[in-house]
């Protein structure tokens, strides 16, 4: 009677146990986590929660970024939060997710998620972003990582530089 008992306790235990634990490899977490890293400007994180071609906006951001010191990373990670906000599967090898940054990260709220099959067979879900995404999106990466920056002005200053240069020295094809 007694091992009946605790083989029962210990199945209960292990159903409580396995309810309670989140997977790492769900769009959602995966997502959270991805923009945990980019926030954190962690991009070998990032390299692994993303697929091949993602990987080409994270070199971008690495040496966009690489001026910005620890304190002011630091800063900006401080009260950063991601909430998910939906997870739609479009079919069994694709997510998005639409979510919600404070501060905001990107001037967009939804990344797309495709299943990749490991060594194993098993799928891991990865972000599948790439910078035509992010360029259409109209914004840039001192923008969003540099708060109170005004990328607008930046390019306004640059223009009035150039028409400042006498035409002779400007070469022409």
């Amino acid at each position: 009677m007694r091992q009946i008992k605790l083989i029962i306790s210990l199945f209960i235990i292990c159903i409580i146990f396995f309810q309670s634990c989140k997977s790492t490899n769900s769009p959602k977490a995966v997502t959270e986590t991805f923009l945990v890293s980019l926030a954190r400007l962690d991009i070998v994180t990032a390299r692994n929660y993303s697929t091949k071609q993602t990987w080409g906006f994270l070199k971008v951001l690495e040496k966009e970024t690489n001026f910005i010191e620890e304190e002011e990373k630091e800063d900006f990670i401080e009260d950063f939060k991601v909430t998910i906000i939906n997870e739609k599967k479009i079919n069994d090898s694709l997510y998005t997710v639409t979510f919600e940054t404070s501060p905001p990260l990107f001037p967009f709220k939804t990344l797309n998620l495709v299943g990749e099959k490991n060594l194993e067979g098993k799928i891991r879900w990865k972000v599948d972003f790439n910078s035509f995404e992010y360029m259409e999106a109209d914004s840039t990466i001192r923008q969003i990582m540099i708060p109170g920056s005004d990328p607008d002005e930046d390019s306004r200053e640059e223009i009035e530089q150039i028409q400042q240069i006498p035409d002779s020295s400007i070469k022409r094809n």
